[in-house]
């Protein structure tokens, strides 16, 4: 049972009782704990039989043991409640109210434990304009032609994979061509030390690859991303443009900004510099795309007309969640825009923290860094860089968690929390099985701080007016995004 009390100067205080089984829950959990990590391997016990009074002696008495437990205890207590009745909190700010000593004199596992916290809640949101009147406008990034060249495009990618290449000696590099080349990208500001994974020897680069992360049209077809050999960092820097009519054993560098869509965030906007040399030139003798090439390399599908509806239909969902998200990002940056409040420094820490971990996680999983890189990576200097370096972004981000809370709460969108702990030990299983730390109470805490915001975002989405409009070829898209910013943020 959960009671909340406003207090003076944004605090707000929460009596907790825990239910006596939950108690007994804690002291059974906090002894498993002991007699596997405390006592240990014990000569003529198994393990869950070492006696009570042998781990109490252990741990230096009945009152260490008790305030173990009342840990164990205060801290599931916590882990439940705040992450439902602490929507508003100020990151940092909980803290027991109750007297310890008088705490540790009531606690009897058996019986209910009843305690209070208190936290500082977020600001009151000062709106500089309503929120309810944003305006997004976007324009569409292609159409069901520009879907078809597209799927035409990937067909093109399964023809050379079972075409011939042809050595070239008498012309320069030409879309369409492949090529061996050696590539090393590296920041201006230190080229002796290049980007991890952008530095490569004799990889083959496919000049005609599309411009599209291909990951999920692959996925969603069943075809194995493996066959191919495009290289998506490579193909996705624009490399072609720069290298057109080079010839063998030529060597070309030029400058470039990494986009503000790269998918490795901490590279975006930084100036870097492309060193390329090509090794040897081909161009490609093509089979037929007809049924009986799609009956051989690719069963799954019916004819050689089934694939590329496939692949057209494919192409136009990745387009809707392209528009989907970003209209997300759109609404994020305008609804941010709203919020005149001043940006606690506590919440930008916590959100610097947050993104600054998940960053350089992110590098292991995708095998850009190792754990130990990123072990080295998170020190409070590290922390302190990245904050400064990414403020802006961090700052909008802040403020659209105060215009997320306030708009929760002033329409009154619940979180509906069915299934979070069968999600949390779910969590907890994956990460025992690889090895990871795992802090159910925070897992448990982000995880309704999402479904919140994506409650928020959803509210948002079908409330506020978005218009799409129709595609106007290549470049139109830029244009569009042009005039998107200089709109103001409400109309």
């Amino acid at each position: 049972m959960v009671v909340r009390e406003l207090l003076p100067a944004d605090k707000v205080s929460l009596t907790i009782t825990v239910p006596g089984s939950i108690c007994q829950e804690g002291f059974t959990e906090t002894v498993k704990i002991m007699r596997r990590d405390v006592v240990g391997p014990l000569k003529g016990f198994r393990q869950d039989k070492i006696p009570l009074s042998e781990i109490i002696s252990r741990v230096g008495g009945q009152a260490q043991f008790d305030a173990a437990v009342l840990e164990t205890v205060l801290i599931r207590a916590m882990g439940d409640v705040m992450p439902v009745h602490a929507a508003r909190m100020l990151p940092g700010s909980e803290q027991i109210a109750t007297n310890m000593p008088q705490l540790m004199a009531a606690f009897d596992p058996a019986k209910p434990l009843t305690f209070q916290v208190t936290y500082s809640r977020l600001p009151e949101v000062q709106w500089s304009s309503p929120y309810q009147d944003i305006v997004i406008t976007l324009q569409d990034s292609g159409n069901i032609e520009s879907d078809q060249a597209a799927a035409d495009g990937l067909i093109r990618q399964y023809l050379k994979q079972e075409g011939q290449k042809r050595v070239v000696a008498d012309r320069g590099l030409a879309r369409g061509d492949g090529a061996i080349i050696n590539m090393r990208i590296a920041p201006k500001s230190n080229p002796a030390a290049p980007y991890p994974g952008l530095e490569k020897e004799k990889f083959f680069f496919d000049t005609d690859a599309d411009m599209l992360d291909l990951t999920d049209i692959w996925s969603y077809l069943g075809l194995e991303k493996e066959k191919f050999s495009l290289d998506t960092d490579a193909d996705m820097l624009d490399l072609t443009d720069h290298m057109l009519g080079m010839l063998p054993g030529e060597q070309r560098s030029w400058e470039f900004v990494f986009p503000q869509d790269w998918h490795v965030d901490l590279w975006r906007g930084q100036t870097a510099v492309a060193d390329i040399k090509l090794e040897e030139l081909f161009s490609y003798i093509l089979p037929e795309f007809n049924d009986e090439f799609v009956a051989q390399h690719y069963p799954q599908f019916e004819s050689a007309a089934d694939l590329r509806q496939s692949l057209v239909s494919t192409t136009s969902l990745e387009r809707m969640r392209d528009i989907e998200d970003r209209v997300k990002d759109a609404i994020l940056t305008q609804v941010s825009a709203c919020v005149a409040s001043p940006i606690p420094e506590a919440l930008l820490q916590a959100q610097g923290e947050k993104e600054f971990q998940a960053k350089l996680l992110d590098l292991v999983q995708r095998g850009v860094a190792r754990m130990e890189d990123v072990e080295r990576q998170l020190t409070q200097e590290g922390l302190d860089a990245f904050i400064e370096s990414e403020r802006m972004g961090l700052e909008e981000r802040c403020r659209y968690v105060l215009a997320a809370e306030a708009i929760a709460e002033e329409q009154g969108i619940d979180v509906d929390i069915e299934g979070l702990e069968e999600e949390v030990e779910r969590a907890k299983a994956q990460c025992k099985a690889e090895k990871v730390d795992f802090d159910p109470d925070v897992y448990r805490q982000e995880t309704v701080e999402k479904l919140r915001y994506a409650a928020v975002m959803q509210w948002l989405q079908q409330n506020l007016k978005v218009e799409v409009l129709p595609w106007g070829g290549e470049g139109a898209a830029e244009q569009a995004a042009a005039t998107q910013a200089a709109q103001p943020a409400s109309v």
